[in-house]
């Protein structure tokens, strides 16, 4: 009877921690949907990513839509909005049409660049479905991830005309696009991502 009861109590206790982490998965999914949708569907500010008021790293990369290179030192004397995508995202898919119209209306004044978690045909595949005009940087080993420390997507930054980081964000629409050009941060709630630590 001793055997069963230790076999039976330890089960238990498998099981309870099976579940802990079960939960905590849970918890932090909820939150990645939290932070995504945000208080407002906007704009939501977080302490993610690069600083802000720092210079953005540099980078060298090819625009898989315009077929050229593109480096941060070329798109110094504009503004720039960079805006980290992935196809499996589907935030990112709904914010297509939004960056569509953006690009549309603010081509003149703004560089606005996709960054995209993908392959080139992937990233080719989705300029194609989405008829997007805009430069798109295939980033399939995620380095450029890795660079501006972005670990959620659809993450936006904006650069001021010399390369320093204004804004950074989860964008949902098109009002957080235009939210990325507010200077104001004032009454900013800024929230923090969940860790990936589950």
């Amino acid at each position: 009877m001793n055997g069963l009861w230790l076999v039976s109590y330890i089960a238990l206790w498998v099981l309870v921690i099976l579940l802990s982490v079960i939960v905590l998965g849970l918890a932090r999914q909820l939150g990645v949907i939290h932070i995504r949708l945000g208080p407002e569907d906007n704009l939501v500010n977080t302490r993610e990513g690069l600083s802000i008021g720092i210079i953005a790293p540099n980078f060298s990369a090819v625009d898989i839509v315009h077929d050229k290179e593109i480096t941060l030192a070329d798109l110094k004397g504009r503004s720039s909005i960079f805006v980290f995508i992935s196809p499996n995202c589907q935030p990112c898919q709904e914010l297509m049409p939004h960056l569509v119209s953006f690009h549309k209306h603010r081509y003149a004044e703004i560089n606005l660049i996709l960054f995209s978690q993908s392959d080139s045909q992937a990233g080719l595949e989705l300029v194609k479905e989405q008829k997007l005009n805009i430069p798109l940087i295939s980033d399939s080993e995620g380095s450029l991830l890795k660079l501006y420390q972005v670990r959620a997507t659809p993450f936006a930054y904006r650069l001021d005309s010399n390369g320093i980081i204004q804004r950074r964000g989860i964008v949902n629409n098109r009002e957080g696009l235009d939210e990325l050009l507010n200077d104001s941060s004032q009454d900013e709630v800024i929230v923090d991502l969940p860790s990936d630590e589950s």
